[in-house]
């Protein structure tokens, strides 16, 4: 352990702006950890950490933080105090619900939360206007906020594997949308809405309840790719979509 509170005496020393304390075995994580205020990047990725305290919130300067593959319960209201936030990454934990405050972090660019246990979704997500990819697959969500519609920078969009029963139509308004991604869950439509999607390139829908798609994804002018492999489809695919050009469907 005194080998740990020496890499951690040396960056405050160094005023260190990055910080890999990943694959160290960490249960806890010492106080004086939270005195190194000039971290941009911390990576505690692999570790054995069931929470992280209040005082991660004292690290007002960083970009990145990394907690990938612990045992994460629960993220403390003062996540919302890293207003610089980027880059989160949270994958492989049993995270089952976030914070209201993570409404707060407005300048993230990138987040990963999936193979977690995340039964809902606060809505306050949707004030992350400048997200351009999220990553939510291998959840247990019933349901996404309509909120998500406001992340108006959204490029990729991972919903695989959760259980959806169905889609909010806010999601129409990602202008950005390029990838959906959303097999995997129990969804009887795809909304009229993502006729709106302009950008959007793939469309991965296997493996639900689908009895058709809308014909109005014939005006998604980049839609390339519809995957719907392993849906009932009783009502068929809509001639508009089989004679779109350059649109492939797989089935």
């Amino acid at each position: 352990f005194m080998n740990l509170l020496d890499i951690i005496a040396k960056a405050k020393d160094e005023k260190a702006k990055s910080l890999d304390l990943s694959q160290m075995g960490l249960r806890i994580l010492p106080p004086t950890l939270f005195e190194i205020d000039s971290l941009e990047e911390l990576n505690l990725d692999r570790n054995l950490l069931v929470e992280l305290p209040e005082d991660i919130g004292l690290l007002k300067n960083l970009k990145s933080l990394s907690v990938s593959e612990n045992d994460l319960m629960s993220l403390p209201d003062s996540i919302g105090n890293l207003k610089k936030l980027t880059n989160l990454y949270l994958g492989y934990n049993s995270l089952s619900e976030l914070p209201d405050t993570v409404g707060a972090l407005q300048n993230l660019q990138k987040v990963n939360i999936a193979k977690n246990q995340l039964l809902d979704l606060t809505p306050e997500v949707g004030k992350w206007a400048n997200v351009t990819k999220f990553s939510l697959h291998d959840n247990m969500l019933s349901e996404i906020p309509a909120t998500i519609g406001n992340m108006k920078n959204l490029e990729k969009l991972y919903l695989d594997n959760n259980d959806l029963t169905s889609i909010p139509a806010s999601l129409g308004k990602l202008e950005n949308l390029e990838i959906l991604m959303i097999s995997g869950n129990h969804i009887g439509a795809v909304p009229s809405e993502f006729g709106n999607l302009k950008k959007l390139r793939e469309l991965v829908l296997d493996a639900n309840q689908l009895a058709t798609l809308p014909e109005s994804l014939a005006e998604c002018d980049n839609l390339s790719v519809i995957s719907i492999i392993e849906n009932p489809m009783e009502g068929g695919i809509p001639r508009v979509l089989l004679d779109k050009k350059g649109l492939n469907i797989d089935q």
